[in-house]
């Protein structure tokens, strides 16, 4: 299984029910160890994603989830491509657009790239992002 798929299975169970850090530590141990990550570093992961909320466990301790709904101020990442690609007229690289994103939106290239992948509007032509 790769790392990815680890990866998306840990997020796809969290849409399934709320797991504290060391359920998540525990549950995925041989993931962790595969990417050489840490408790801390897992833990900073969980916190960088944008769907991912944090709630109190029955036992006090923070678990976290994935929001069921966006709220109307997050917008999609992939309408946002769409907008600026508009705007442009023009196909740009996916570096260029990471900087068109408003300011303090935390995106990385694989992560347009998979919204780019998840949007029909959008379609990859090696490092540039066109609208299809």
């Amino acid at each position: 299984m790769s790392q990815l798929a680890t990866i998306d299975t840990v997020l796809g169970n969290l849409k399934q029910e709320a797991m504290t850090l060391e359920q998540i530590w525990q549950d995925y141990g041989l993931a962790w160890q595969q990417l050489g990550w840490n408790l801390a570093q897992v833990k900073l992961w969980l916190l960088c994603q944008p769907s991912v909320q944090i709630k109190q466990a029955s036992n006090g301790e923070q678990a976290f989830q994935i929001k069921c709904a966006q709220t109307n101020q997050e917008t999609n990442l992939s309408d946002e491509l769409v907008a600026l690609l508009e705007k442009a007229g023009r196909p740009m690289p996916l570096s260029q657009l990471i900087s068109k994103l408003p300011a303090g939106r935390v995106v990385t290239e694989p992560m347009l790239r998979a919204a780019a992948q998840h949007d029909a509007r959008l379609e990859l032509k090696g490092p540039l992002l066109k609208l299809a």
